[in-house]
């Protein structure tokens, strides 16, 4: 896995521009607009109508929602895929995309004892959407050890995507499904298709990458293998928003018909700002506050946003902890 891992860096090594820019933190800003959607639903409530998301404004509207579940979901699945293609190792969890991911080892004899920067090394993926083991008390009946809590937060975070209110529509569709028998009769259900502009905000901090972020401990140094995760966590989020993921997409695959917002960089310790496409100025208002560690950089066309994230991509690179001093750590694991 190492070799392997190794001609793939040096391949890359080729496609990648030396790094200008390192990044803390990232966010986006964005204003999406999409046609006879159904991304993100609520259930059927046991009738036969699949009911939609709904999301109450401070003012008291009621406007459309996407969840950041499914987002976020969408993002861990093709992310996996970005990092097995570029060397970066997953463990079985989450090769088998298991929602779990290193929780669902731990009962497992050969990685009962795995430590945190054990886990960061051996997948990416459990680094970048995180993951939770929960503490366990002993039981000498049952003949269970004690265990410790393990955690990592995700460095991904996907807020739910709002409707901007009085721009959004829904129609009711009307589906029918005829069993093969005569006696299997036909099934009625009803479906809702929805179109609009949506705000949605995304935050990721790269800082994290290859961290212990509870305690702030550094389990991957190296530069170049960090920066392929980032360089992975990157092209999926420019994907998710060109391409959109979710709920019944098999018959309801949306027309993306927009995208505009702003992408802000925090190049030092600090965090990357952040304003709802909810209000008319939200681009003006994140452009004012560029300065020399906070860059800003807005799009109003898909070919725009792409054209930022391919040179992010490309010459970018994650910025380690400030507190991180290689010396001090070796001292501390000895």
């Amino acid at each position: 896995m190492v070799s392997r891992f190794n001609a793939l860096v040096e391949r890359e090594k080729v496609m990648l521009q030396p790094p200008t820019l390192s990044i803390y933190e990232l966010s986006m800003s964005v204003r999406v607009s999409w046609q006879a959607h159904s991304l993100s639903t609520a259930g059927t409530n046991g009738s036969n109508k699949v009911m939609s998301r709904r999301q109450f404004l401070a003012d008291g509207t009621e406007t459309d929602a996407c969840s950041g579940s499914i987002a976020k979901h969408h993002h861990a699945v093709l992310l996996a895929e970005y990092l097995m293609a570029s060397g970066i190792p997953l463990c079985p969890a989450c090769q088998e995309h298991d929602g779990c991911r290193a929780a669902a080892l731990i009962e497992r004899p050969e990685y009962k004892d795995l430590s945190v920067e054990q886990i960061l090394q051996g997948c990416g993926l459990c680094d970048a959407h995180g993951f939770l083991v929960p503490a366990k008390n002993a039981n000498k009946q049952q003949g269970t050890e004690a265990r410790h809590r393990r955690t990592k937060h995700s460095l991904v975070e996907f807020s739910f995507a709002l409707g901007l209110p009085e721009r959004w529509r829904e129609t009711m569709h009307l589906f029918t499904r005829i069993g093969d028998s005569k006696e299997e009769g036909q099934m009625l259900m009803k479906m809702p298709a929805r179109s609009g502009d949506y705000a949605l905000v995304v935050r990721y901090r790269s800082v994290g990458i290859g961290v212990d972020i509870d305690k702030w401990r550094v389990a991957i140094a190296n530069e170049q293998q960090r920066r392929v995760r980032h360089r992975a966590i990157l092209s999926t989020l420019r994907d998710t928003l060109l391409s959109p993921d979710g709920a019944m997409t098999a018959t309801m695959l949306p027309h993306l018909t927009g995208l505009a917002g702003v992408i802000v960089v925090r190049k030092d310790v600090g965090r990357a700002p952040m304003y709802s496409a909810l209000k008319e100025d939200y681009i003006a208002r994140l452009v004012a506050m560029k300065c020399d560690t906070c860059l800003v950089y807005p799009f109003e066309t898909v070919d725009a946003f792409n054209a930022i994230m391919e040179d992010l991509i490309a010459t970018s690179a994650p910025c380690l902890p400030a507190s991180y001093c290689p010396q001090q750590q070796v001292v501390e694991e000895k």
